[in-house]
């Protein structure tokens, strides 16, 4: 049971980031924020695989994981580009 608790910590949290990002309510059925959610969530269950215990502060850290998970992975797949040389054009293409 705990495990769903983290999960929908990490829910909540990717649909907090959805919610504060939108631009307006068009933009919660684009890519971007399905892609908050699920991130949101899939960072809920990784806090779970290194939990202590289901708490008050595990589960604000968990919403917050979940919140922030996506701009985690965002910058990681930046930094993994940049160490591989590939560089991103203007036009959405990358290029060597």
């Amino acid at each position: 049971m705990s495990m769903i608790m983290f999960i929908v910590s990490g829910l909540l949290g990717g649909v907090a980031s959805a919610l504060l990002w939108a631009k307006n309510w068009g933009d919660l059925k684009k890519y971007d924020a399905f892609r908050a959610v699920v991130l949101g969530a899939i960072g809920g269950f990784l806090y779970y695989m290194v939990y202590s215990e289901w708490s008050l502060p595990d589960s604000v850290v968990a919403f917050v994981f979940g919140y922030s998970f996506k701009d985690v992975v965002e910058g990681i797949v930046e930094r993994v580009k940049q160490l591989l040389g590939l560089k991103h054009s203007s036009d959405g293409h990358s290029a060597k």
